[in-house]
C-alpha cells in the first residue's frame, strides 16, 4: 500500500513539474537522475519554454480566432470576480501545501525503511540492494525538495 502511495505521489509531482512550464535534467556523481524547475550545472532542458499569453488586439472586441487559439485564459480575459482569483490562488497554494506534506512523508518513510522492495509481474516481492535504497531515497528527497522548494 506504500508503494502505491509512493508511487503516486511521484508520479503527481512529476507530472506537476513538467506541465509547469520549464523541466531541467541532469545526473548527479551516484548517477541518479534529477528533475526541477531550476537550471543546474550541466543540467539539460527536458521541457521548453514557458506558455506566453497573446495580447488582444482590441480589448473591446477581440477577434475570434485569438480568443479560441489561446489554451490559457486569465482573470484579466474572463468575466471572474476579485474574490473567485482570491479563491482560486488560495485553493493553489492549498494544494502547494498538500503536495509538499505527501512528498515529505514520502521522504521520511524512505529514510526510516529498513527494507523496500517492488513487485515483479509475478507479484513476488523483489528487495532492493542497499545501492537501490539509497537511490529510491534520494530521488524521494528530490521529490521533497521540488514539490517543498529547497
Amino acid at each position: 500500500m506504500r508503494k502505491i502511495f509512493a508511487i503516486a505521489v511521484v508520479t503527481l509531482l512529476g507530472s506537476s513539474a513538467f506541465a509547469a512550464g520549464e523541466v531541467y535534467r541532469w545526473k548527479d556523481a551516484a548517477g541518479i537522475w534529477h528533475y526541477s524547475d531550476q537550471p543546474q550545472p550541466g543540467a539539460e532542458l527536458v521541457r521548453g519554454a514557458r506558455l506566453t499569453l497573446p495580447k488582444p488586439a482590441d480589448a473591446a472586441a477581440p477577434a475570434p480566432s485569438q480568443a479560441s487559439s489561446s489554451p490559457i485564459a486569465t482573470s484579466e480575459t474572463l468575466p471572474v470576480t476579485p474574490e473567485v482569483a482570491q479563491q482560486v490562488r488560495k485553493e493553489t497554494a492549498d494544494a502547494k501545501t498538500e503536495q509538499c506534506e505527501k512528498a515529505k512523508t514520502a521522504y521520511d518513510r524512505s529514510v526510516q525503511a529498513r527494507r523496500m522492495f517492488r513487485t515483479d509481474a509475478d507479484g513476488k516481492q523483489i528487495f532492493f540492494t542497499e545501492a537501490e535504497m539509497d537511490a529510491a531515497r534520494l530521488q524521494a528527497r528530490s521529490n521533497r525538495d521540488l514539490a517543498c522548494g529547497t
